[in-house]
């Protein structure tokens, strides 16, 4: 009798035990937000710190945003951030052999090491001077949004850490990284060069608001058909690469890509159309390009073989030759759980207390954070503010969002201690 009790405690414990595991796995990770650590000595401290240096904080905006620093002339925006980092206190401070500007602040105690990183180049080539006009909260200029505002975002919030005499457990890398709009070839050295494995990314990018847990796959490229070519007059039955163009994106644009779920969005489009050099001959040399972008992998490579085999049929039913340049620029990938993670539950009510408008948490991340989760760690993006027309010579930033983003990266790094 004694026996059968014991093996019923047991059996009963065992039960309990894995019930309580299956709940905690419905109920996912939990936030680490409180509003009692927004208003808290410490962090009012760092906000009253923004606040009391608005003009000094838009000041080096301005000032740095008119640094021309286009990917592979990042050199004197580097320079200044470099300075900066040493300026404030941050541990080895070094330019690494790609070209990035990383500091280090050490932590106490914790056992995360976490990279925080906003990259130094834009997509202005052979512009040579940049002048910021300023209207009301509105500042307008090539790259004043992207990336600019996040290198701000990134000082300033280390100054506001170090004012308050904030002492983290976590370990933390700041990196202002080269070549992020070439194919985030920074971020991807410094993941790939260090010995250390990293807990946590985070990419200053998007806008405010915008969280992407993500890493959206990119594949694209030119394809081209070629002929014999011949005048108008002998070209009655020469093959023609311009009709089999024609006839490809037509058929390409009939392939079905998922919408749904987020988790495997795939969408495409022929962006550019060429060929032939007189009106009167038959070109020797067409081709159109191809942008494919997806949030799964599996998908994004099943849509290139697709379009792979409809530019091969056409060309045998044509007469012509086809060349396919269609390169994988970045792999697409989830990791699981990222959704429900304490990370990305943490900035959401993080974004909600300080009443940021239009949150919005999608799978389809193109930050500096597709290289860390391709790497199996987990990252997101967090906005820099709100903004228009990003890669145009008129982009605008709002100023007010500038703040607002300065005070979710302190927030979340005190929620992380």
């Amino acid at each position: 009798m004694t026996m059968k009790k014991n093996i019923f405690a047991v059996v009963s414990i065992f039960l309990i035990y894995f019930g309580a595991l299956n709940s905690m796995n419905l109920l996912g990770e939990q936030s680490l937000f409180a509003p009692q650590i927004a208003a808290s000595p410490l962090v009012q401290k760092m906000f009253s710190f923004i606040e009391n240096n608005r003009e000094k904080i838009i000041e080096e905006w301005i000032y740095l945003t008119e640094i021309p620093s286009p990917s592979g002339g990042e050199a004197e925006r580097a320079e200044y951030m470099k300075k900066q980092f040493e300026a404030i206190g941050l541990e080895e401070v070094n330019r690494d052999s790609t070209g990035n500007v990383i500091g280090l602040w050490k932590g106490t105690g914790g056992d995360k090491k976490i990279a925080i990183s906003a990259h130094l180049d834009t997509v202005f080539k052979g512009i040579s001077k940049i002048k910021v006009i300023r209207e009301g909260d509105v500042l307008k200029a090539p790259g004043i949004g992207d990336d600019t505002a996040s290198l701000i975002n990134l000082i300033w919030t280390i100054r506001a850490l170090k004012a308050a005499e904030f002492k983290p457990k976590n370990t933390y890398y700041f990196l202002a990284t080269v070549g992020e709009e070439a194919g985030l070839i920074g971020i991807k050295t410094f993941l790939d060069s260090r010995r250390e494995r990293f807990d946590l990314v985070i990419a200053l990018d998007g806008d405010l608001g915008k969280i992407s847990y993500g890493a959206l796959g990119f594949c694209g490229g030119r394809i081209y058909f070629r002929g014999p070519g011949a005048h108008t007059m002998q070209s009655k039955g020469v093959p023609n690469p311009n009709l089999a163009v024609a006839k490809a994106v037509e058929r390409i644009y009939g392939i079905k890509l998922p919408s749904e779920p987020l988790e495997k969005f795939t969408v495409l489009n022929i962006g550019l159309i060429g060929g032939g050099s007189v009106q009167n001959a038959v070109s020797q040399e067409s081709f159109f390009s191809v942008d494919l972008r997806s949030a799964d992998q599996e998908e994004l490579e099943k849509a290139r073989e697709k379009i792979k085999r409809i530019c091969e049929q056409v060309a045998r039913e044509e007469g012509v030759e086809v060349e396919m340049k269609l390169d994988e620029n970045s792999r697409a990938c989830q990791i699981p759980g990222a959704r429900d993670s304490y990370l990305v539950k943490t900035v959401v009510d993080i974004l909600s207390y300080l009443k940021v408008k239009d949150i919005e948490v999608d799978p389809l991340g193109s930050t500096e954070a597709n290289a860390a989760i391709e790497r199996g760690i987990l990252a997101l993006n967090l906005g820099r503010t709100y903004g228009k027309y990003k890669h145009s010579l008129r982009e605008e930033a709002e100023i007010d969002g500038l703040f607002l983003a300065q005070k979710q990266i302190l927030l979340l790094m005190c929620c992380l201690q």
